[in-house]
């Protein structure tokens, strides 16, 4: 029996199915111990379809393979045991992958290929610099407690994971409701970088896809 295989556009359109699947489940199930668990193994779903992303690519691919690991059994132990130190790694540990698979992404998009499977991949790297930021902002109000405020109250370490993703995705979309908010300076500075990421986002990533999409045609 033949292993299955995957082809570029698979995993990019498995990829960007596994993200929203989690953001559409996160806001339903992060209140509820079960519906946590739930998360934690979509998020082991999410992290497999990323590390796929990145299996043309293998410097990146074998250096994500043991962030990725780690990330899961941490993802696993902060739900357990959710302890300040272990909170703080689980969300460095999953930085740090998201940011490597963003890396790949961003790359992949300048070269030839096939419109489609450049534009779930584009997709996917703009919902992934949110989670991204997410993760960051996770270890800032875990290592900072009060970083960040809701309606005025300060936000608690164990925040619930919708809350810091719709905080990153209102950042990076620019739009800004003002709900919560950065009160602390490494709070602040993160949020603008990723305001301005949001913003550069569109404009690079727009003319990486129209100049490769020139190169093709050229060719």
């Amino acid at each position: 029996m033949k292993p299955i295989r995957f082809n570029q556009k698979q995993r990019s359109l498995f990829l960007l199915i596994s993200i929203l699947v989690f953001l559409v489940m996160a806001p339903l199930l992060d209140n509820d111990q079960t519906g946590e668990l739930i998360l934690v193994g979509n998020m082991y779903v999410t992290l497999v379809a990323a590390t796929l992303e990145l299996k043309e690519r293998p410097m990146l691919f074998w250096a994500a393979v043991p962030v990725a690991v780690t990330s899961v059994i941490l993802l696993m132990t902060a739900h357990f045991y959710p302890a300040r130190n272990i909170l703080i790694a689980n969300s460095v540990v999953l930085a740090l992958f998201f940011g490597l698979v963003c890396a790949s992404l961003f790359a992949y998009l300048g070269r030839k290929g096939e419109i489609t499977e450049r534009i779930y991949a584009s997709v996917s790297l703009y919902l992934l610099l949110g989670f991204t930021w997410y993760a960051l902002y996770s270890v800032i109000n875990t290592a900072s407690p009060g970083s960040f405020t809701d309606a005025g109250v300060p936000v608690p370490i164990r925040a619930t994971g919708s809350t810091f993703l719709y905080f990153s995705f209102v950042t990076l979309t620019t739009l800004g409701y003002g709900d919560i908010l950065p009160v602390r300076p490494t709070a602040r500075m993160a949020a603008s970088l990723e305001a301005a990421a949001g913003v550069l986002y569109i404009a690079i990533t727009v003319a990486r896809l129209v100049g490769s999409g020139q190169t093709v045609e050229s060719d």
